[in-house]
């Protein structure tokens, strides 16, 4: 399964008029599971950027209103952890 994320930071896109006449030119970022996509969507909102859109292969369509709820309802879950380990000793 695929889920593609489209994406902003900056002036890019102000409104969703602007995303949509963008959208062809825009590259998505592809994730295998929905919550990476929404976790890369977290990161992107706190970064000041801002989620466009989430598709899957499956039918999946969130808007920029759906993520943000999403992210909203299950914000805790979709945190980036810190990796842990004892990696290089």
């Amino acid at each position: 399964m695929t889920y593609r994320l489209w994406w902003t930071v900056g002036y890019v896109c102000t409104s969703e008029k602007e995303f949509l006449a963008a959208k062809h030119r825009l590259l998505p970022a592809a994730y295998e599971m929905l919550d990476d996509a929404l976790r890369r969507a977290n990161q992107v909102g706190q970064a000041g950027g801002v989620a466009w859109l989430i598709e899957g292969d499956d039918k999946t369509r969130l808007s920029r209103a759906a993520i943000e709820r999403t992210i909203e309802k299950r914000g805790s879950e979709l945190v980036v952890q810190p990796a842990t380990g004892n990696a290089g000793r």
